[in-house]
């Protein structure tokens, strides 16, 4: 069974987080809607529960079980990167009690002449500070990795990835070894060594946080990034053998559309991801695959409808990971919509605006799209 995780609506109208262990998404959302829940949506899916767990299992502090609340989790969600500033702010908020204490000590000390003390005192408040900026550092070279990947900036990926390590062994606060391992083989994939990127990745698949199912799908990503399109839709259609998942099929459309120009079989994927409900980080990306299709099909209308809908949600939710590679692929596909449309001035504008990344992440055929409905109109 799975913890699904949604905000709803309860019956006094009051919102609140809910966590239900089910077999699938609409089994969790039923019992919900029994119990009198109304706007419901849905935060936390089979994908998003697999790859999260070993998170924060068996993460202790001076012996004491840390334990992250779904509420904590979703506070999280869309919040602007953390730097070390940024930590120590919240840090010294969150225990201002605390730290203005020891501050007014150290001053009470230091007036009355005793300097030993207020230099004691001093120091403690300093090891607070190196404390919340230690526990910090995984959180913020983290989010730097994730901007980093998305932008296919490998020697700074692995950079960070060393970083990473080195903080495993040092702190309780733990990025998991097999999320590690993925951004390596990713980072390895777009550096061209993609034997090496899947036979190191390997061997976690079935470990904490990476089930055989979860393993094949984030091997669509390594292969993709290799440009190896044929064994990312692959590794795609055995992942949804084994678990069929609303977010796999989203997934499966996009390799269709986007990297195999199959607009039926594309339309197909969509159709089964949306027999269930979508998780809410998702959708931006799964109105892009609609996007992406109705331009295939020739249906220009739908697809500016449906790209700059995706762009819109992707502007609100900007901070979340892979949010800025994703919107610019998305104005790609609307310069080249409303290039048919005829709209020249605003093509180019969004064909400017996307230009970098699609150099950056050597998105070749997609530029060449631009470039030819931007010429023929």
């Amino acid at each position: 069974m799975t913890n699904f995780i949604w905000t709803a609506k309860d019956r006094s109208g009051k919102t609140v987080v809910r966590e239900v262990m089910a077999n699938t998404i609409e089994e969790s959302k039923t019992i919900l809607v029994s119990e009198g829940c109304t706007n419901l949506e849905l935060y936390q899916d089979e994908v998003m529960a697999a790859a999260t767990a070993g998170m924060t299992d068996n993460v202790t502090v001076m012996g004491e079980a840390v334990n992250v609340t779904a509420e904590q989790r979703l506070a999280q969600r869309n919040k602007p990167p953390l730097t070390v500033w940024k930590a120590i702010y919240q840090g010294i908020g969150q225990s201002w009690g605390f730290s203005a204490f020891i501050l007014i000590l150290c001053i009470f000390l230091a007036n009355g002449g005793y300097t030993l003390s207020a230099i004691l005192a001093g120091c403690a408040l300093l090891a607070w500070l190196a404390f919340i900026i230690g526990v910090s550092f995984p959180v913020i070279y983290y989010g730097k990795l994730q901007r980093a990947a998305d932008w296919y900036r490998w020697s700074e990926v692995f950079d960070l990835l060393a970083k990473l390590e080195v903080n495993n062994k040092i702190s309780f606060n733990k990025i998991p070894r097999a999320e590690l391992a993925r951004q390596r083989a990713i980072a390895l994939a777009g550096t061209g060594r993609i034997s090496q990127a899947v036979s190191e990745y390997q061997q976690y698949e079935n470990q904490p946080g990476c089930p055989s199912w979860l393993h094949k799908a984030f091997l669509v990503g390594i292969y993709a990034t290799a440009k190896q399109y044929d064994k990312a839709l692959e590794c795609a259609l055995k992942s949804i053998e084994e678990k069929p998942t609303p977010v796999m099929y989203v997934d499966l459309a996009n390799q269709w559309a986007r990297y195999h120009r199959n607009a039926a079989r594309a339309r197909e994927a969509l159709n089964e991801a949306e027999k269930a409900t979508l998780p809410e980080v998702s959708k931006p990306f799964h109105i892009r695959c609609r996007g992406i299709v109705a331009y295939l099909e020739g249906d220009y209308t739908i697809a500016r409808r449906e790209l700059e809908t995706s762009i819109e949600l992707m502007e609100q939710t900007r901070n979340e990971p892979g949010r800025d590679g994703n919107m610019r692929v998305a104005k790609a596909y609307l310069c080249c919509v409303i290039a048919k449309q005829g709209d020249l001035v605003a093509a180019r504008k969004l064909f400017g605006q996307a230009i970098e990344y699609l150099v950056a992440t050597n998105e070749a055929e997609l530029i060449e799209e631009c470039n030819r409905a931007l010429r023929a109109s």
